[in-house]
């Protein structure tokens, strides 16, 4: 089984986090250099990270990914036992997929992609910070006083973890008003999976290429994230930034 990732991807850490849950062996081939571009389109013609070959399967997409780990590896269960359960799992890492990973992707732009945007787009910054702190307190009333989203650690916990975590890592972590929330963050943080997944994107941080993969200066945008950029008010920006080949978009099929 081999795993093409990178490891700052939100996608890729929630893959490896259930790889590591449930000690499944895997290869790693993480994407740094625009030359593999390639390699990772021949894989997901949508060129984006995570993408997973076992054997004869080739898979993308990190919900199809998460449910063949699922199925091929059902120990440890990492989905509710009942089919009401499984469900409100799947619509909760639907949720962190699209609307959690906008919003952290709208926030981590002015904390980390693109700093000096704060200064020009003040109150789309706002607009991306009060956006992250409904998203903190719609969870904090959905743990409601328990240790994990439906009760027991399941998949969905792993789905909004690589989110919250980052933008924890710039200085926007869940405080006092949420306080059910931080206790989760808390007990996430504790897993040796998620720490080993976490270790494993701070220190891509650090690894420097000639032709980066993923770059601030040419940025990664796609569906819900594009959304949340309008709503926020950086619409002007984007299209200023499609217009001088600062965006990358997914290739057309």
């Amino acid at each position: 089984m081999k795993l093409y990732d990178h490891p700052l991807s939100p996608y890729a850490m929630k893959i490896r986090t259930i790889l590591y849950e449930k000690a499944i062996p895997f290869e790693k081939e993480e994407i740094h250099r625009e030359s593999q571009r390639a390699t990772l389109e021949r894989l997901n013609p949508r060129a984006e990270v995570p993408a997973l070959v076992d054997g004869d399967t080739v898979l993308f997409d990190s919900k199809v990914i998460a449910e063949y780990l699922e199925e091929t590896h059902p120990t440890p269960p990492l989905v509710p036992a009942d089919a009401a359960g499984r469900a409100r799992c799947r619509a909760l890492e639907l949720v962190a997929d699209t609307q959690v990973d906008a919003a952290a992707i709208g926030y981590l732009l002015f904390k980390f992609f693109r700093p000096t945007l704060a200064a020009e787009f003040p109150q789309a910054m706002a607009n991306a910070e009060a956006a992250m702190r409904r998203v903190y307190a719609d969870l904090d009333r959905r743990l409601a006083g328990r240790e994990y989203l439906l009760g027991k650690f399941t998949r969905a916990d792993i789905a909004f973890s690589p989110h919250l975590g980052a933008c924890a890592f710039v200085g926007l972590a869940p405080g006092e008003d949420t306080p059910d929330l931080s206790a989760w963050l808390a007990r996430m943080n504790a897993r040796e999976s998620v720490q080993r997944t976490t270790q494993e994107a701070i220190a891509s941080l650090e690894v420097k290429v000639d032709d980066p993969f993923f770059d601030t200066s040419r940025l990664h945008w796609r569906s819900d994230r594009l959304e949340h950029l309008v709503r926020i008010g950086l619409g002007p920006w984007l299209l200023d930034e499609i217009a001088s080949d600062r965006a990358f978009l997914p290739p057309l099929p």
